[in-house]
């Protein structure tokens, strides 16, 4: 269970990011954050995975209160998301298969078990043949495959992706959000920011709409329908 509690978000040059979000997620579900530049989308995602801290309310993620985690403890609490990045930071001179290495290690996987579970997770994402090739052989589709990937190498109950479509084709697109459909439908929590307006009428989940930092909408969807025809549907 992640609960939001009259967050707000005020940066020191005075914008008020949040303004009292309040909404619960529960374990399992697959939520959307939608709503124009500058709503308070990432900001949100960013006090889930505290690399910023809120300024007012509460957020307890299972039996944390965010707030209150001491900054050399944090470590604990990001082992516990998968956090895809709309820019993907990768080792460039490492292979797919070593940047997924790389994360392992950096969790404290074991030597032994380290190859399984890179294979497994690569396999997860359907890349497991692309293990030896290096990021920039690799179309950016490919690209975000591995960060989801990565994400998943401590399989952690809940994902957190900042728009995972940006810069896709739609062909692409539609692969990447039928994968995080997978991974939600094993029990995962996802909560994606996105401006694909199409793929939010494709894959129909719940959606948490922000505006100049309010919660304007809380609508619960379901179903998988066919892919949208982009004139039809609403654009953020």
């Amino acid at each position: 269970m992640i609960r939001l509690k009259n967050v707000s978000k005020e940066f020191e040059n005075g914008i008020t990011a949040l303004a009292k979000i309040s909404f619960d997620v529960a374990q399992g579900e697959f939520v959307y954050v939608v709503g124009p530049s500058g709503a308070g989308k990432s900001t949100l995602l960013k006090l889930l995975w505290r690399e910023e801290q809120l300024s007012a309310g509460s957020i307890v993620m299972g039996n944390a209160h965010l707030e209150k985690i001491p900054a050399h403890a944090l470590y604990k609490l990001r082992r516990q998301l998968g956090i895809v990045l709309q820019t993907d930071l990768f080792i460039p001179y490492y292979s797919v298969f070593e940047n997924i290495r790389y994360c392992l290690e950096a969790v404290g996987v074991k030597k032994a078990a380290i190859k399984e579970r890179a294979q497994a997770v690569l396999e997860q994402v359907g890349m497991e043949a692309y293990q030896d090739r290096f990021l920039n052989e690799l179309s950016l589709g490919q690209q975000k495959k591995i960060a989801i990937a990565r994400a998943l190498v401590n399989q952690p109950p809940v994902v957190l992706a900042d728009e995972p479509t940006a810069n896709l084709d739609a062909k692409s697109s539609l692969e990447i959000m039928k994968l995080f459909f997978r991974i939600n439908q094993s029990g995962t929590t996802v909560i994606m920011v996105t401006h694909d307006s199409t793929m939010v009428n494709t894959v129909r989940k719940r959606v948490l709409e922000l505006r100049a930092g309010k919660l304007v909408r809380d609508e619960v969807r379901g179903g998988f329908t066919r892919f949208a025809d982009p004139k039809d549907v609403y654009i953020w």
